[in-house]
């Protein structure tokens, strides 16, 4: 079979073949995403043009390796739209961004060393520590879970 140009319009097979995602996953973003838009033909059969790839690709970077959620993409396409996230290929290029990113992370920790500063760590029931320690275990391995998926 003739590989395609890059100008070629593209069937939700081969963008979800391309993008090693579900074709479902594609229309799920359809309906979060009104940037994505696209043709279609007799059946409902979708074809994607050229920039609705690089912007899928873009999508797909911000979700899966940047690891923002849907809403905090769609925040983005609200404040920032459309260009800055084809401009900058789906990464936090911008340091506007990270800046903003990291002052969040920042200001999470500080409220959550607030909330457990006045718990005394002695008169913790022993199931609770129990439950804690389980709890940390859990997600340190669901760290490392997704370290080696996106490395």
């Amino acid at each position: 079979m003739n590989e395609k140009t890059e100008d070629a319009f593209k069937t939700i097979s081969e963008v979800s073949g391309e993008l090693n995602i579900p074709q479902h996953v594609l229309r799920f973003w359809e309906k979060k995403f009104k940037h994505i838009k696209p043709m279609t033909r007799g059946g409902g059969r979708r074809l994607y043009r050229p920039e609705d790839v690089e912007l899928l690709k873009a999508i797909h970077n911000l979700l899966y390796t940047e690891m923002y959620t849907i809403s905090g993409v769609q925040k983005i396409f609200k404040d920032k739209g459309k260009n800055f996230i084809l401009d900058s290929g789906g990464t936090r290029e911008n340091k506007n961004t990270v800046d903003q990113t990291n002052k969040g992370k920042s200001e999470i920790h500080n409220h959550t060393a607030d909330l457990f500063s006045s718990q005394n760590p002695e008169r913790l029931g022993s199931e609770f520590k129990i439950f804690l320690n389980d709890s940390i275990s859990e997600l340190e391995s669901l760290k490392e879970i997704l370290q080696r998926s996106y490395n």
